[in-house]
């Protein structure tokens, strides 16, 4: 299929396989993919969030993407409780790592103290960073942090293109992890 270059492809959605045409539904592209997984409804994308793993709602997984969230605050006649679809299992993982988190900061405090040894609290250090701050670990309790504030907040993902086109109008000299900080701050 050839286009003028006037024309835009058609869009459809890398899930349910919309257009345009199909329906009303708002479409985002919300990460560097190309071609026929280029664009997704916000619904589409709202709802692969509900059901995808820790690690795929903080990026994708063909281009390594991570997503811009923006938080706005719902009415208040709109909060619910969260559910988080933790299982035993789950809250035994959440347990242990509080454990061995409290286990390390107070063994950390108790060396400083001089009341506990520098082997012994090398040890835990060690296990804490294998087991508790593994990336996966912060993805996880991220996504869980995000779903509780999505009880309060509307979630929406920021549009890839749009984020491009204002960070190639930024000065050379300007640092875009500055800008979005100095936003946040104002």
């Amino acid at each position: 299929m050839t286009l003028e270059n006037d024309q835009e492809p058609a869009k459809y959605c890398k899930f349910c396989f919309g257009t345009e045409e199909d329906s009303t539904l708002s479409f985002v592209h919300p990460c560097r993919c190309r071609g026929s997984i280029h664009w997704v409804h916000n619904q589409c994308l709202s709802m692969w969030f509900a059901k995808a793993n820790a690690v795929q709602q903080v990026m994708c997984i063909q281009c390594q993407t991570r997503y811009q969230k923006q938080l706005t605050l719902k009415s208040w006649r709109s909060w619910a409780i969260p559910r988080f679809g933790i299982d035993m299992f789950g809250l035994l993982e959440i347990s242990v790592d509080l454990w061995i988190t409290w286990r390390t900061v107070s063994g950390f405090v108790g060396m400083m103290n001089g009341t506990k040894g520098i082997f012994r609290e090398i040890i835990l250090c060690t296990m804490w960073k294998c087991f508790v701050a593994s990336g996966r670990r912060f993805c996880y309790y991220g996504n869980l942090g995000l779903q509780l504030a999505s009880s309060i907040f509307r979630v929406s993902i920021d549009d890839y293109d749009e984020r491009r086109e204002i960070k190639v109008r930024l000065p050379t000299d300007m640092d875009w992890e500055q800008i979005s900080q100095s936003s946040v701050l104002n």
